[in-house]
């Protein structure tokens, strides 16, 4: 990511193929080294598994409100330059 910053990260699969604390000192060490704007929520394992991969990133404590907002949304409405029009239409209650 240091070397190509046009590269971003999603954390689904690998919310579920290590332990939980090796999960939060991966994302924590990514955050220190200035990726946090870059780290994406994936959605591509089994649906069965969704839960389990938002509950590893809400229970990071480390993670501020606004990091996880940027990890579930933000970072992603950027990657694909959604329109502030796009983004409005996602947040309507």
């Amino acid at each position: 990511m240091y070397q190509y910053p046009q590269v971003y990260a999603d954390l689904s699969t690998i919310t579920r193929i290590v332990p939980r604390e090796a999960f939060h000192e991966y994302v924590s060490a990514l955050v220190r080294a200035g990726y946090g704007k870059r780290l994406m929520f994936g959605s591509d394992g089994p649906p069965s598994k969704r839960a389990q991969t938002i509950e590893a990133i809400e229970s990071a404590s480390f993670l501020t409100g606004d990091q996880k907002r940027d990890i579930f949304y933000n970072n992603a409405a950027r990657f694909l330059r959604l329109s502030e029009e796009e983004i409005a239409t996602h947040h309507q209650e």
